[in-house]
Protein backbone atom coordinates (compact mmCIF):
# COMPACT_ATOMS: atom_id res chain seq x y z
CA UNK A 1 0.00 0.00 0.00
CA UNK A 2 1.50 3.12 -1.11
CA UNK A 3 2.08 5.95 1.62
CA UNK A 4 -0.17 8.48 0.44
CA UNK A 5 -2.81 5.72 -0.06
CA UNK A 6 -2.06 4.46 3.57
CA UNK A 7 -3.23 7.74 5.10
CA UNK A 8 -6.24 8.38 3.34
CA UNK A 9 -7.27 4.72 4.97
CA UNK A 10 -6.19 5.62 8.75
CA UNK A 11 -7.97 8.81 8.40
CA UNK A 12 -11.12 7.34 7.09
CA UNK A 13 -10.63 4.72 9.63
CA UNK A 14 -10.26 7.48 12.38
CA UNK A 15 -13.32 9.28 10.76
CA UNK A 16 -15.88 6.50 11.25
CA UNK A 17 -14.33 6.00 14.95
CA UNK A 18 -14.68 9.64 15.49
CA UNK A 19 -18.79 9.00 14.22
CA UNK A 20 -19.50 6.16 16.51
CA UNK A 21 -18.17 7.61 19.55
CA UNK A 22 -20.03 11.03 18.67
CA UNK A 23 -16.98 12.90 18.92
CA UNK A 24 -13.45 13.73 17.71
CA UNK A 25 -10.81 11.55 18.73
CA UNK A 26 -8.60 13.34 21.16
CA UNK A 27 -5.07 14.04 19.72
CA UNK A 28 -2.86 11.97 21.89
CA UNK A 29 -5.32 8.94 21.29
CA UNK A 30 -5.28 9.70 17.96
CA UNK A 31 -1.61 9.19 17.94
CA UNK A 32 -1.76 6.20 19.55
CA UNK A 33 -4.98 4.79 17.71
CA UNK A 34 -3.10 5.36 14.81
CA UNK A 35 0.30 3.64 15.77
CA UNK A 36 -1.66 0.47 17.01
CA UNK A 37 -3.72 0.46 13.53
CA UNK A 38 0.04 0.63 11.36
CA UNK A 39 0.79 -2.30 13.02
CA UNK A 40 -2.76 -4.37 12.38
CA UNK A 41 -2.53 -2.73 8.98
CA UNK A 42 1.21 -4.38 8.44
CA UNK A 43 0.35 -7.63 9.36
CA UNK A 44 -2.67 -8.09 7.25
CA UNK A 45 -0.94 -6.83 4.14
CA UNK A 46 1.75 -9.56 4.75
CA UNK A 47 0.01 -12.04 5.48
CA UNK A 48 -2.13 -11.55 2.27
CA UNK A 49 0.39 -11.22 0.15
CA UNK A 50 0.43 -13.16 -3.66
CA UNK A 51 3.12 -15.95 -3.86
CA UNK A 52 5.83 -14.87 -6.10
CA UNK A 53 9.07 -16.21 -7.18
CA UNK A 54 11.73 -13.50 -5.63
CA UNK A 55 15.57 -13.22 -5.19
CA UNK A 56 16.06 -12.79 -1.77
CA UNK A 57 18.67 -13.19 0.78
CA UNK A 58 17.97 -15.50 4.23
CA UNK A 59 19.73 -14.36 7.45
CA UNK A 60 19.24 -17.74 10.31
CA UNK A 61 20.29 -17.18 13.50
CA UNK A 62 20.26 -20.14 16.04
CA UNK A 63 22.21 -20.79 19.92
CA UNK A 64 24.98 -22.99 20.30
CA UNK A 65 24.15 -25.63 22.53
CA UNK A 66 20.55 -24.13 23.77
CA UNK A 67 19.33 -28.12 24.20
CA UNK A 68 22.03 -29.24 26.71
CA UNK A 69 21.32 -25.72 28.43
CA UNK A 70 17.81 -26.04 29.10
CA UNK A 71 18.15 -29.49 30.84
CA UNK A 72 20.42 -27.59 33.73
CA UNK A 73 18.89 -24.28 33.88
CA UNK A 74 15.65 -23.30 35.74
CA UNK A 75 12.81 -22.84 33.02
CA UNK A 76 12.38 -18.75 34.50
CA UNK A 77 16.31 -18.13 33.55
CA UNK A 78 15.86 -19.93 30.36
CA UNK A 79 12.97 -17.64 29.72
CA UNK A 80 14.31 -14.62 30.26
CA UNK A 81 17.65 -15.25 28.28
CA UNK A 82 15.27 -16.11 24.88
CA UNK A 83 13.46 -12.60 25.63
CA UNK A 84 16.33 -10.98 26.09
CA UNK A 85 17.94 -12.52 23.17
CA UNK A 86 14.80 -12.16 20.84
CA UNK A 87 13.90 -8.55 21.68
CA UNK A 88 17.75 -7.37 20.89
CA UNK A 89 17.64 -9.91 17.69
CA UNK A 90 14.41 -8.46 16.45
CA UNK A 91 15.55 -4.58 16.79
CA UNK A 92 18.64 -5.56 14.73
CA UNK A 93 16.84 -6.81 12.00
CA UNK A 94 14.37 -3.99 12.09
CA UNK A 95 16.95 -1.46 12.13
CA UNK A 96 18.44 -2.77 8.72
CA UNK A 97 14.79 -2.97 7.75
CA UNK A 98 14.62 -7.12 7.47
CA UNK A 99 11.33 -8.90 7.85
CA UNK A 100 11.68 -11.60 10.63
CA UNK A 101 10.25 -14.53 9.16
CA UNK A 102 9.61 -16.54 11.94
CA UNK A 103 11.13 -17.73 15.64
CA UNK A 104 11.83 -21.11 16.04
CA UNK A 105 12.55 -22.65 19.09
CA UNK A 106 15.87 -20.44 19.72
CA UNK A 107 16.47 -19.85 15.97
CA UNK A 108 15.81 -16.60 13.70
CA UNK A 109 14.94 -16.86 10.47
CA UNK A 110 15.27 -12.81 8.88
CA UNK A 111 14.44 -12.03 4.98
CA UNK A 112 16.12 -9.49 3.20
CA UNK A 113 14.46 -9.11 -0.35
CA UNK A 114 11.09 -9.68 0.18
CA UNK A 115 8.42 -8.99 0.39
CA UNK A 116 9.92 -5.91 -1.22
CA UNK A 117 13.27 -5.66 -3.16
CA UNK A 118 16.37 -2.98 -2.70
CA UNK A 119 19.46 -3.10 -4.43
CA UNK A 120 21.00 -3.46 -0.84
CA UNK A 121 19.64 -5.89 0.42
CA UNK A 122 22.51 -8.73 0.54
CA UNK A 123 24.82 -5.52 1.98
CA UNK A 124 22.24 -4.79 4.76
CA UNK A 125 21.71 -8.64 5.67
CA UNK A 126 25.25 -8.90 6.13
CA UNK A 127 25.89 -5.79 8.02
CA UNK A 128 22.94 -6.74 10.53
CA UNK A 129 24.20 -10.34 11.09
CA UNK A 130 27.73 -8.64 12.05
CA UNK A 131 25.73 -6.29 14.59
CA UNK A 132 23.91 -9.23 15.53
CA UNK A 133 26.88 -11.11 17.23
CA UNK A 134 27.91 -7.49 18.54
CA UNK A 135 24.63 -7.63 20.44
CA UNK A 136 25.19 -10.93 21.84
CA UNK A 137 28.53 -9.61 23.10
CA UNK A 138 26.04 -6.74 24.91
CA UNK A 139 23.91 -9.28 26.26
CA UNK A 140 26.33 -11.99 27.32
CA UNK A 141 27.78 -9.09 29.40
CA UNK A 142 24.37 -8.18 30.81
CA UNK A 143 24.33 -12.01 31.73
CA UNK A 144 27.22 -11.65 33.55
CA UNK A 145 25.93 -9.18 35.82
CA UNK A 146 22.96 -11.52 36.79
CA UNK A 147 25.34 -14.33 37.50
CA UNK A 148 23.60 -16.01 34.21
CA UNK A 149 25.40 -18.32 31.26
CA UNK A 150 26.54 -16.64 28.40
CA UNK A 151 24.71 -17.50 24.81
CA UNK A 152 26.59 -17.80 21.65
CA UNK A 153 24.65 -17.65 18.45
CA UNK A 154 25.69 -19.09 14.74
CA UNK A 155 24.76 -17.41 11.97
CA UNK A 156 24.00 -18.76 8.44
CA UNK A 157 23.55 -16.10 5.21
CA UNK A 158 22.49 -17.45 1.70
CA UNK A 159 21.12 -15.49 -1.76
CA UNK A 160 18.98 -16.94 -4.25
CA UNK A 161 15.49 -17.32 -5.39
CA UNK A 162 12.61 -18.43 -3.15
CA UNK A 163 8.69 -18.44 -3.47
CA UNK A 164 7.31 -15.95 -1.27
CA UNK A 165 4.20 -15.11 -0.18
CA UNK A 166 1.10 -15.87 2.14
CA UNK A 167 1.13 -20.05 3.01
CA UNK A 168 -1.55 -21.50 4.37
CA UNK A 169 -5.48 -22.03 4.56
CA UNK A 170 -8.56 -19.84 5.14
CA UNK A 171 -8.29 -20.88 8.74
CA UNK A 172 -4.47 -19.89 9.07
CA UNK A 173 -2.05 -18.79 6.17
CA UNK A 174 1.71 -16.77 6.75
CA UNK A 175 3.70 -15.12 4.66
CA UNK A 176 7.09 -17.09 4.32
CA UNK A 177 9.49 -17.75 1.85
CA UNK A 178 10.33 -21.25 0.57
CA UNK A 179 12.84 -22.98 -1.94
CA UNK A 180 16.55 -24.69 -1.68
CA UNK A 181 18.00 -21.53 -1.09
CA UNK A 182 15.87 -21.52 2.48
CA UNK A 183 16.96 -25.40 2.37
CA UNK A 184 20.29 -24.78 2.12
CA UNK A 185 20.62 -21.86 4.94
CA UNK A 186 19.13 -24.24 7.26
CA UNK A 187 21.99 -26.97 6.24
CA UNK A 188 24.57 -24.35 6.36
CA UNK A 189 23.84 -22.92 9.95
CA UNK A 190 24.61 -26.32 10.77
CA UNK A 191 28.07 -25.71 10.60
CA UNK A 192 28.81 -22.45 11.97
CA UNK A 193 30.44 -22.21 15.41
CA UNK A 194 29.68 -19.98 17.86
CA UNK A 195 30.35 -16.22 16.94
CA UNK A 196 30.48 -17.09 13.72
CA UNK A 197 28.97 -15.93 10.56
CA UNK A 198 28.79 -18.09 7.34
CA UNK A 199 28.10 -17.11 4.17
CA UNK A 200 26.97 -19.35 0.81
CA UNK A 201 29.47 -18.74 -2.44
CA UNK A 202 26.08 -16.65 -3.73
CA UNK A 203 26.28 -14.34 -0.68
CA UNK A 204 29.69 -14.06 -1.26
CA UNK A 205 29.77 -13.27 -4.91
CA UNK A 206 27.48 -10.57 -4.46
CA UNK A 207 29.24 -8.81 -1.71
CA UNK A 208 32.76 -9.57 -2.28
CA UNK A 209 34.29 -6.01 -2.92
CA UNK A 210 32.44 -4.76 0.90
CA UNK A 211 33.57 -7.68 2.86
CA UNK A 212 36.59 -9.54 4.32
CA UNK A 213 36.47 -12.93 4.90
CA UNK A 214 38.58 -15.36 6.74
CA UNK A 215 38.58 -19.89 6.36
CA UNK A 216 36.63 -21.71 3.71
CA UNK A 217 35.20 -24.87 4.26
CA UNK A 218 33.81 -27.25 1.92
CA UNK A 219 31.02 -29.11 3.46
CA UNK A 220 28.66 -32.41 1.84
CA UNK A 221 25.05 -31.59 3.34
CA UNK A 222 21.76 -33.43 2.51
CA UNK A 223 20.07 -33.08 -0.46
CA UNK A 224 23.16 -31.61 -2.26
CA UNK A 225 25.25 -33.93 -4.56
CA UNK A 226 28.24 -31.53 -4.65
CA UNK A 227 29.96 -29.81 -2.00
CA UNK A 228 28.43 -26.24 -0.44
CA UNK A 229 31.40 -24.04 -0.19
CA UNK A 230 31.01 -22.04 2.96
CA UNK A 231 32.81 -18.51 3.57
CA UNK A 232 33.77 -16.83 7.23
CA UNK A 233 32.59 -13.38 7.25
CA UNK A 234 35.34 -11.10 9.18
CA UNK A 235 33.66 -7.87 8.47
CA UNK A 236 31.89 -5.67 6.15
CA UNK A 237 33.10 -2.59 4.50
CA UNK A 238 29.95 -1.23 3.56
CA UNK A 239 27.98 1.48 4.71
CA UNK A 240 30.50 1.79 7.34
CA UNK A 241 33.46 -1.06 8.46
CA UNK A 242 31.55 -3.42 11.10
CA UNK A 243 33.84 -6.50 12.57
CA UNK A 244 32.71 -9.75 13.86
CA UNK A 245 33.71 -10.80 17.41
CA UNK A 246 35.91 -13.41 18.01
CA UNK A 247 34.46 -15.72 20.59
CA UNK A 248 35.46 -19.04 19.42
CA UNK A 249 38.76 -20.60 19.58
CA UNK A 250 37.37 -24.06 17.97
CA UNK A 251 38.40 -24.39 14.27
CA UNK A 252 35.39 -26.53 13.07
CA UNK A 253 31.84 -28.23 14.03
CA UNK A 254 32.51 -30.99 16.75
CA UNK A 255 30.00 -33.91 16.83
CA UNK A 256 29.64 -36.44 20.43
CA UNK A 257 30.78 -39.96 19.83
CA UNK A 258 31.64 -43.05 21.36
CA UNK A 259 33.91 -45.46 20.53
CA UNK A 260 37.17 -47.01 21.50
CA UNK A 261 40.69 -46.91 20.02
CA UNK A 262 44.22 -47.86 20.68
CA UNK A 263 46.78 -44.91 20.64
CA UNK A 264 51.00 -45.23 20.47
CA UNK A 265 53.06 -42.96 21.28
CA UNK A 266 55.51 -41.26 19.11
CA UNK A 267 59.21 -40.13 20.23
CA UNK A 268 61.36 -38.47 17.69
CA UNK A 269 58.72 -39.71 15.23
CA UNK A 270 59.41 -43.00 15.93
CA UNK A 271 56.14 -45.11 17.03
CA UNK A 272 56.49 -46.78 20.62
CA UNK A 273 54.70 -50.49 20.69
CA UNK A 274 53.36 -49.92 24.02
CA UNK A 275 49.48 -49.33 23.40
CA UNK A 276 47.58 -46.80 25.11
CA UNK A 277 43.45 -48.15 25.25
CA UNK A 278 41.07 -45.11 25.11
CA UNK A 279 37.72 -44.06 24.07
CA UNK A 280 36.81 -41.12 21.73
CA UNK A 281 34.58 -38.63 23.34
CA UNK A 282 34.14 -35.92 20.38
CA UNK A 283 35.68 -35.44 17.37
CA UNK A 284 36.12 -32.28 15.07
CA UNK A 285 37.77 -32.11 11.74
CA UNK A 286 40.99 -31.22 13.67
CA UNK A 287 41.05 -32.72 16.70
CA UNK A 288 39.25 -35.23 19.08
CA UNK A 289 38.43 -35.64 22.83
CA UNK A 290 39.76 -38.72 24.11
CA UNK A 291 39.43 -40.28 27.68
CA UNK A 292 42.28 -42.40 28.87
CA UNK A 293 43.96 -44.40 31.74
CA UNK A 294 47.02 -42.53 31.93
CA UNK A 295 47.92 -39.16 32.00
CA UNK A 296 50.05 -37.54 28.65
CA UNK A 297 51.96 -34.53 28.77
CA UNK A 298 51.08 -30.94 26.66
CA UNK A 299 53.02 -31.57 23.23
CA UNK A 300 53.38 -35.51 23.57
CA UNK A 301 52.31 -37.00 20.09
CA UNK A 302 50.28 -40.27 19.43
CA UNK A 303 49.37 -42.25 15.97
CA UNK A 304 45.98 -43.87 16.48
CA UNK A 305 44.72 -46.33 13.08
CA UNK A 306 40.96 -45.10 13.50
CA UNK A 307 37.99 -46.82 12.28
CA UNK A 308 34.93 -45.05 12.50
CA UNK A 309 31.86 -46.80 10.15
CA UNK A 310 32.84 -44.87 6.93
CA UNK A 311 31.66 -47.00 4.22
CA UNK A 312 32.44 -49.84 5.80
CA UNK A 313 36.49 -49.42 5.81
CA UNK A 314 39.07 -48.14 8.40
CA UNK A 315 39.90 -44.64 8.12
CA UNK A 316 43.62 -45.15 8.75
CA UNK A 317 46.53 -44.00 10.43
CA UNK A 318 46.03 -40.37 12.28
CA UNK A 319 48.54 -38.41 13.56
CA UNK A 320 48.03 -36.09 16.58
CA UNK A 321 49.59 -33.62 19.62
CA UNK A 322 48.19 -33.51 23.15
CA UNK A 323 46.81 -29.38 23.83
CA UNK A 324 45.26 -30.17 26.49
CA UNK A 325 44.52 -32.33 29.63
CA UNK A 326 41.72 -32.76 32.10
CA UNK A 327 41.35 -35.29 35.55
CA UNK A 328 37.64 -36.21 35.73
CA UNK A 329 36.64 -39.04 38.07
CA UNK A 330 40.55 -40.98 37.81
CA UNK A 331 40.40 -40.90 33.95
CA UNK A 332 42.10 -38.32 31.72
CA UNK A 333 40.53 -36.28 29.43
CA UNK A 334 42.40 -35.21 26.95
CA UNK A 335 42.57 -33.06 23.47
CA UNK A 336 44.41 -33.78 20.69
CA UNK A 337 44.63 -31.58 17.65
CA UNK A 338 45.69 -33.46 14.14
CA UNK A 339 48.95 -33.19 12.85
CA UNK A 340 48.43 -34.57 9.37
CA UNK A 341 45.69 -32.64 7.68
CA UNK A 342 44.54 -32.55 4.22
CA UNK A 343 45.29 -36.44 3.89
CA UNK A 344 42.81 -39.25 3.11
CA UNK A 345 42.42 -40.16 6.44
CA UNK A 346 41.78 -36.70 7.42
CA UNK A 347 39.28 -36.00 4.11
CA UNK A 348 37.55 -39.49 5.60
CA UNK A 349 37.35 -37.75 9.08
CA UNK A 350 36.12 -34.56 8.02
CA UNK A 351 33.43 -35.89 5.75
CA UNK A 352 32.31 -38.35 9.00
CA UNK A 353 31.89 -35.35 10.96
CA UNK A 354 29.66 -33.40 8.16
CA UNK A 355 27.60 -37.02 7.67
CA UNK A 356 26.48 -36.91 11.07
CA UNK A 357 25.49 -33.35 11.29
CA UNK A 358 23.31 -33.64 8.63
CA UNK A 359 23.91 -36.83 6.67
CA UNK A 360 23.26 -37.41 2.79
Amino acid sequence: MQHQNRDQFLAEVERIAADACGRPVPEASSVLFRQRLNGMLDHFLLESQPITGVKATILLADIRGFTAMTERLPTRTVIDLLNRYFSEMGRVIKRHRGVIDKFMGDSVMALFGAPERQPDDLLRALACAVEMQQAMARINLESATRGEPSLFVGIAVNTGEVMAGSFGSRQHSEYTVIGDTVNTVARMEAFSLRGQVLLSESSHAGAREHIEVGAINAVQVKGKSDPVILYELHSVKHPQRLVVPRVEVRRSPRIRVDFPLVLNRMVNKHILPEPLAGRALDLGYNGFLIELGCCLGCGDEVAADLALPLHGEPVGRIYARVIRVERCAGRFQTSFQFTNLDTPAHLQVKQFVDKTLWGR
